[in-house]
């Protein structure tokens, strides 16, 4: 695997020195050292005159990492094709991105057909593989969110968990509904159990809520994975799930389809 850091090389400086080796980030360059001869032999354009506000320090963590998943920004941004370290930047591709899956899913998408977990990573890779290197593959490292006193870890052993999301999925693909109350609390379990075991670096959220939409969308509910709202407590209702607590999302998943129903 190459080591992220080649991904970002832009250009080289010769002038009157050693050749160094700058990286972007943000339309800025900072200095690092040679990339292989592979990624050399691509990249060779040369960059002499960096003016002084050009150049900043190198700001990500864990550069000389050989796993690129643990390359990112003290603020939680990863490493990126868009050599970029701000998240509304990312946020907004990654958005993007996303609604084109969407579309493309509506019209191409075989919905009569059951599907497992590899068909989600296929989306995965779909939607980031033009922002993030390990599009499509599953984490490899700890996550951690919110503060000291209610911090979540995911730890890496959440993982042994996804031959049974995997048939997890199938079973409820394979199901045809027609009642809210039996597809509803289907999906809270399966939502709960996807994001607890969180099987990527970024973007659990976003396809967790694609594969409920498809879901919905294979019985002929409306898809509501776009509509969630800040008073929506999603996570918090997620969150109960982890303890097999599955009614708060699903009156939720039940509050959404309704409101589209009546908004239809």
């Amino acid at each position: 695997m190459t080591k992220t850091k080649y991904l970002l090389y832009a250009c080289k400086t010769t002038y009157n020195t050693p050749i160094h080796y700058w990286y972007e980030t943000d339309t800025r360059y900072f200095r690092s050292t040679k990339p292989p001869k592979n990624i050399l032999d691509n990249v060779n354009s040369q960059c002499d005159g960096l003016r002084p506000e050009e150049i900043v320090a190198n700001p990500w963590n864990h550069w000389e990492s050989n796993d690129i998943q643990k390359i990112m920004t003290s603020n939680g941004v990863c490493i990126n094709y868009l050599k970029s370290t701000d998240s509304d930047v990312i946020q907004r591709h990654e958005d993007l991105k996303l609604l084109e899956l969407y579309s493309n899913l509506v019209v191409n998408f075989d919905i009569s057909r059951s599907f497992g977990f590899n068909t989600v990573k296929n989306w995965h890779k779909s939607v980031f593989e033009t922002i993030y290197p390990f599009a499509g593959e599953l984490r490899t490292v700890e996550m951690s969110k919110g503060d000291k006193l209610e911090a979540w870890t995911w730890r890496l052993e959440f993982l042994n968990g996804l031959p049974d999301l995997n048939i997890l999925i199938k079973e409820v693909t394979k199901k045809r509904y027609k009642d809210i109350e039996v597809i509803t609390a289907d999906l809270s379990r399966l939502l709960s159990e996807f994001l607890f075991i969180h099987p990527f670096r970024e973007g659990n959220g976003r396809i967790s809520r694609l594969l409920a939409d498809i879901i919905l969308a294979k019985n002929g509910f409306p898809m509501i994975g776009l509509n969630l709202k800040s008073g929506d407590n999603y996570i918090q209702k997620v969150h109960e799930g982890y303890h097999c607590n599955y009614e708060p999302l699903q009156q939720l998943l039940i509050d959404k389809i309704e409101e589209e129903i009546r908004n239809g």
